[in-house]
């Protein structure tokens, strides 16, 4: 049974839990972990975009890049319907 790593910075932790909720209404560990996802690859893409395009360009990623664009739009989604609401 593997054990569950702790967070290096188990602050940092608590506040992207606080950002997910604030921003998708819920913070459940798949949201926490689909809003960890779009953090990392929207970062990566205003830093580094000539290293993102390369690396969406190539076929053998084709699935990985459908898959993020669709965490995209669901966190998208979750934030309008969240504003929608109140």
């Amino acid at each position: 049974m593997e054990k569950k790593q702790e967070a290096p910075l188990p602050e940092l932790e608590q506040l992207l839990y606080k950002y997910t909720e604030l921003l998708t209404g819920e913070a459940t560990e798949q949201r926490v972990e689909m809003v960890k996802t779009w953090i990392l690859y929207t970062h990566m893409s205003k830093t580094m975009p000539p290293l993102v395009q390369h690396w969406a360009s190539e076929p053998a990623h084709a699935e990985a890049r459908d898959t993020i664009r669709g965490i995209i739009e669901q966190i998208k989604q979750w934030n309008k319907e969240k504003n929608q609401t109140h």
